[in-house]
């Protein structure tokens, strides 16, 4: 299924263990299996950005997944 922006997701997997993260902290964590964050784009491919913020809106990290790492959570309604 493929994901739109602003869908709700959950790493369901990681096929690449470690990757390239950006966030607010100068050492970024890494995604790990059950983390969920929101798709901020699309960048073909089957491939996804998605952010993961704390509950009062701090950037944790930003990486790119493949569609098969996520699982929807949730879809905004139009």
């Amino acid at each position: 299924m493929p994901f739109e922006i602003l869908d709700v997701v959950r790493v369901a997997q990681l096929l690449i263990p470690s990757r390239d993260v950006d966030g607010s902290a100068a050492d970024p964590p890494q995604p790990r299996v059950g983390d969920t964050g929101i798709v901020v784009e699309v960048l073909g491919d089957d491939v996804y950005l998605v952010e993961r913020t704390t509950d009062d809106g701090r950037l944790l990290w930003t990486a790119e997944f493949s569609e098969s790492e996520l699982k929807l959570l949730d879809r905004p309604a139009d």
